[in-house]
């Protein structure tokens, strides 16, 4: 394990077991520990190799970080950063999650009802499914990044049933949008760093330029609403960041990916694959990439620099929290009863 400077955290590598979805720890040569499925046998996964993320991220007890390998700091994630803004959504999303386990397995909630010996056994399960459920989704967000960072720089993957449909909206996408990917395409899973206070790390998934043929683009009919108004569409190097889903929109969007855009954007260095670095380059716009099963969409964002500013907010908030140790904190004894002595002369 590496300890995190500044922060009072253990670096821990933990991931779902793509075969039980429980969260488990990988070993220091790169394996899913052993250990036991839902139904308390040997888990298949046990063992598993795991794929590698962003070659300077970490994983930790409270997060991810990013070792900056100018010093050797921990600096937080955007996103984790960002997690500090999710909080209030958080409740009712596991609550969804929760009832509609209840629901598919209703049968063996009744029968956890009637039964104490079998009580404790059907919670556990049903507290830990929206985990699990929210652990499969990132786990395929994840693939498909690696994939479409394959697709780009011509890297060999192997064949991924779930993924695919995604990638093929990826490339539909690059088509439409005139992406030649040897003559546009800057740069693909990009590790980018802030070095001045306060310091936090993230990964763009695509630096590419976009010509488009007038300063403004109309909103595609069939997502737009009664007023619709032209979207800023210059020409120039584009910051684009991938989403997937597999119940959403392609013209979902959220307050949180205006806030991670402009801080990808307007980071200080980015590391490139060789281990050098460059300065963050000026972008023309920034726009969130949503691809679905079936369909696509493209959908350009204001990550400016109020932005920026709103996002750095976060990121004190969040070092706050993450270094914040409350366990010494206890109730206190009542202080001695003072007796007076009244009325003496």
């Amino acid at each position: 394990m590496a300890a995190v400077k500044g922060v009072g955290l253990m670096a821990v590598e933990i991931i779902a077991c793509p075969v039980c979805g429980i969260d488990q720890t990988i070993n220091k040569d790169g394996r899913i520990r052993r250990h036991k499925a839902a139904d308390r046998t040997n888990c298949q996964g046990s063992g598993q190799q795991t794929e590698p993320g962003p070659k300077f991220a970490r994983a930790t007890d409270h997060g991810r970080y990013y070792e900056d390998p100018s010093d050797g700091q921990m600096v937080i994630s955007c996103t984790n950063a960002l997690d500090e803004w999710h909080i209030p959504a958080l409740p009712p999303a596991a609550a969804k999650e929760t009832a509609e386990y209840i629901v598919d397995h209703l049968p063996a909630a009744v029968r956890a009802s009637l039964r104490p010996d079998t009580r404790e056994a059907f919670l556990k399960d049903a507290k830990a499914h929206y985990k699990n459920v929210w652990e499969r989704k990132r786990d395929l967000g994840s693939r498909v990044h690696r994939l479409a960072e394959a697709h780009v720089l011509g890297k060999p993957m192997p064949h991924d049933d779930e993924a695919a449909p995604f990638i093929g909206e990826y490339e539909k996408w690059l088509d439409r949008f005139n992406v030649d990917i040897d003559a546009d395409i800057e740069l693909a899973e990009v590790t980018v760093l802030r070095r001045s206070e306060p310091r936090y790390g993230g990964t763009a998934d695509l630096w590419a330029h976009l010509t488009f043929p007038s300063d403004f683009s109309r909103q595609e009919p069939r997502f737009q609403g009664r007023n619709p108004a032209p979207i800023p569409t210059p020409s120039g190097l584009w910051l684009i960041d991938i989403k997937t889903s597999l119940t959403k929109p392609p013209s979902a969007i959220y307050r949180d990916n205006v806030l991670q855009l402009a801080a990808l954007r307007f980071a200080d260095v980015a590391l490139l694959p060789d281990d050098t670095e460059i300065k963050v380059p000026e972008f023309a716009g920034a726009a969130i990439l949503n691809l679905r099963q079936d369909s696509h969409g493209f959908v350009p964002l204001p990550a400016e620099e109020s932005a920026f500013l709103a996002f750095l907010s976060l990121v004190g908030v969040a070092r706050f929290a993450h270094a914040l140790d409350l366990k010494p904190y206890k109730p206190v004894v009542a202080p001695l009863r003072v007796v007076k002595n009244e009325g003496v002369a």
